[in-house]
């Protein structure tokens, strides 16, 4: 995996814009790096692309100052010093996989970088955390899902394993538990520069939210806003040929999320995307809703909303590799919803289309049927 001096303090400390993408995709980033040193004044900086995002990109602009930023956040929270060891095996072209670096170099902890970004699961994943010495380690649901479904064991030395990117389910973190791996589910978004809640606990319904960030939800939005040094500085965006920027700074200076959430006493529980309401016979339906209820039997469910001439639009599961056990399974989940959200149909795909950093790609998925 390229690092281009990640775990170095001179990187952190140097002048440049540093576009990290994912090689994988059609990213046009022709003259990013010069407009905004040159027409927006950045000098240090770091730039990725927003994660699931649809039709023309959207690039996230961060200084360097707010990683670092970032990193001293989760570093205090989760109490990380020199004596730990990262498993570097998250993609650097996403803030997840920076901020491992970022974390290490303020705290001399070392980083393990592996050979190969392809996953290893189930048993090779561990003989290698433990051969490594490993203490620290960030993971996606799908991933941990493989090594709960191979009954794969936490080595002794390890202390947190950073949860997220994915919904997350009862039973996954009941059962890695069980296998002994001490689950840290985590909230957070690239315009953050990485997390801004994180639970301890294993709790993936209520997680803290992080010191160093000032938290509220929109009184008419009921949308998650947020403010701090690790904030992005804004989104670059390219449109007819030209480059425009799109500052992060709104009233009282704080970024309003796409996140719907509960927020009391600065504990932090995710309710769906602002964006993933759909219309069901006249009224508003949260498709994550649908979701998180249908995913409560240990399997993760994709809720794919289709338009539908009576209904205006009908709420399709849609599973992975098998489908669901017992004939009644739709009906054990249509129990848990009002009328109006519940499912018409179940679909089975062999494996879900997924993005580098192991969410479902929902435009593809939806692109099936």
């Amino acid at each position: 995996m390229e690092t281009n001096q990640l775990d170095t303090a001179e990187f952190w400390d140097s002048d440049g814009i540093d576009v990290r993408l994912n090689p994988r995709l059609n990213y046009d980033s022709t003259g990013l790096a010069a407009f905004l040193s040159e027409e927006r004044g950045f000098h240090s900086a770091v730039v990725v692309a927003t994660s699931g995002s649809s039709g023309s990109a959207k690039f996230v602009v961060l200084k360097k100052t707010a990683l670092l930023a970032s990193a001293v956040m989760v570093n205090q929270w989760c109490d990380v010093t020199g004596a730990d060891t990262w498993w570097g095996g998250l993609s650097t072209f996403h803030v997840g996989g920076l901020g491992i670096f970022a974390r290490s170099v303020l705290t001399g902890s070392r980083v393990v970088v592996p050979d190969s970004m392809e996953w290893n699961r189930g048993a090779g994943y561990v003989e290698q955390l433990e051969n490594a010495g490993v203490t620290l380690t960030s993971l996606t649901p799908v991933h941990l899902h493989d090594l709960v479904v191979s009954g794969s064991k936490a080595h002794k030395a390890m202390r947190g394993l950073f949860l997220g990117g994915g919904k997350i389910s009862d039973r996954l973190v009941e059962r890695a538990i069980d296998l002994g791996w001490p689950v840290w589910p985590t909230y957070g978004m690239s315009e953050a520069g990485s997390q801004i809640a994180t639970s301890l606990t294993g709790d993936h319904k209520s997680l803290p939210v992080l010191p160093g960030w000032d938290a509220r939800v929109g009184k008419d939005t009921g949308a998650l806003e947020i403010r701090g040094e690790a904030l992005f500085s804004g989104y670059a965006t390219k449109h007819n040929g030209r480059w425009q920027f799109i500052d992060s700074s709104q009233r009282d200076d704080f970024f309003t999320t796409g996140d719907v959430v509960a927020l009391e006493n600065r504990q932090l529980r995710f309710l769906h995307r602002s964006d993933d309401l759909v219309k069901v016979l006249g009224e508003l339906v949260s498709v994550s809703k649908v979701e998180s209820a249908a995913s409560e039997e240990g399997r993760e469910v994709i809720v794919i909303p289709l338009p539908d001439a009576r209904l205006e639009t009908r709420l399709v599961a849609v599973l992975e590799g098998a489908a669901p056990e017992g004939a009644d399974w739709i009906e054990r989940i249509n129990q848990k919803l009002a009328r109006i959200e519940q499912l018409s149909e179940v679909r089975v795909v062999a494996a879900f289309p997924r993005t580098a950093i192991g969410k479902v790609n929902r435009k593809k998925l939806g692109l099936l049927f």
